[in-house]
């Protein structure tokens, strides 16, 4: 099976509003973390794996950079 992680990621990433960005960053982590598991199962695609490394870095800035400071 091919965890589809692409959506989720989208989804997350074009999200504005931080009160939906946590449940959607959290789908989106978790269906990245799914993937990175299927890859290292079977011959790792090299570059998959770079952007699997790419989108969880970048949902990361972009969960955080929505985060109001207080």
């Amino acid at each position: 099976m091919h965890t589809d992680w692409k959506t989720p990621y989208q989804f997350a990433i074009r999200e504005q509003n931080p009160a939906k960005l946590e449940d959607l960053y959290e789908q989106a982590r978790h269906a990245i973390h799914n993937r990175v598991l299927e890859l290292e199962e079977n011959v790792a695609d090299v570059r998959e794996s770079g952007e699997l490394d790419e989108a969880l870095r970048r949902l990361t800035i972009h969960k955080y950079s929505r985060i109001p400071v207080h």
